[in-house]
């Protein structure tokens, strides 16, 4: 028997009263590596003279309410921004939630090779964005962060803590503030196994980004030097010569090995990718950890949700979750 699903879409015009938003089907659905999170709504109001005129417009805002358990529990709030309409009449808007500002904002700011923290706190003072929390970080290159967005600027800087220690911090937006970890809270971890909510399951393995040897070379540019090849014998011998090439740096002279180690270490991996299929839960979004059991799979333990789409019709609620395969929180 399924659960029952009752969900409602409003949309609220600048200073005036909300009002609800018949529709057929809605998709609320992002990723952890998305600045922003969805909400495509579909309507059906045809030619039909005693369907409501809606007369939704770009920025208004679109809100996804449940009334699955408890009171009324508000799941999304965005800005409209794609406004779709049919030869029928229908009206299909597309909303954002408040990592749009992320997207439609330009940085530029100078780093003094401070932590990685303190940098990002600068960029979101720089531009208003409001901070929930930001884990402590270590510290990053010197540079100049010009004609990037906010979100391809906080992109670069986690990718340059990631390359260094290895560790994978995330940002996310929650009640119209950023924060930054490596995991989202939650109170509730879900289960999702077969006989039970599990719709359908599927897993690969592949070694089409791997590299099996990073090669290191000077920053002069005149001269090409070669200063450290690191090497995964292992992988070498099975898959072949991957060579990755990274420039290093004068000020980083002496940690050519370490810095070629952990790159290496990050790209000589087998990459796996999984996803599932469920009924819908409200609280598993992208940075979730959820429990999963599938035997021909072999699905079996604890996973952080990497992306997630979630399909609500009246009545129903089904959502497809891909799956983060690193472990340790990388």
């Amino acid at each position: 028997m399924l659960p029952k699903y009752h969900y409602e879409v409003r949309f609220q015009k600048p200073g005036r009263k909300a009002l609800r938003l018949p529709f057929t089907e809605a998709t609320w659905s992002g990723s952890r590596q998305e600045a922003k999170r969805t909400l495509a709504v579909k309507t059906n109001s045809g030619r039909d003279r005693f369907w409501p005129d809606m007369n939704v417009e770009e920025g208004d805002l679109l809100e996804l309410i449940s009334y699955f358990s408890g009171p009324p529990r508000s799941l999304f709030t965005g800005m409209v921004v794609d406004l779709g309409v049919t030869a029928k009449g229908d009206i299909n808007p597309v909303a954002y939630d408040f990592g749009f500002y992320l997207l439609n904002n330009d940085v530029a700011v100078v780093s003094t090779g401070e932590p990685a923290d303190q940098l990002l706190r600068r960029i979101f003072a720089q531009h208003g964005i409001p901070v929930g929390g930001i884990g402590a970080m270590p510290a990053v290159e010197k540079q100049v962060i010009r004609g990037k967005s906010v979100w391809e600027a906080i992109a670069d800087i986690l990718n340059q803590v990631f390359r260094a220690t290895g560790i994978r911090y995330w940002c996310w937006i929650d009640q119209g503030k950023v924060y930054v970890g490596t995991q989202r809270g939650q109170t509730i971890q879900w289960k999702i196994q077969q006989g039970s909510n599990l719709l359908n399951a599927e897993r690969k393995r592949s070694i089409a980004d791997m590299r099996t040897v990073v090669r290191v070379i000077g920053s002069d540019r005149e001269y090409l030097s070669v200063v450290h090849d690191e090497v995964d014998a292992a992988n070498a011998k099975r898959y072949g010569s991957l060579v990755k090439v990274i420039e290093i740096r004068d000020e980083d002279r002496g940690n050519e090995i370490a810095i070629a180690r952990q790159e290496l270490q990050n790209l000589s991996r087998v990459k796996e990718q999984a996803s599932v299929t469920s009924l819908g839960i409200d609280d598993v979004i992208a940075g979730a950890k959820i429990e999963v059991y599938e035997e021909i799979t072999k699905l079996q333990g604890v996973f952080t949700v990497f992306g997630d789409s979630h399909t609500i019709r009246p009545g129903y609620h089904e959502m497809k979750l891909d799956l983060q395969m690193e472990v340790n929180g990388k």
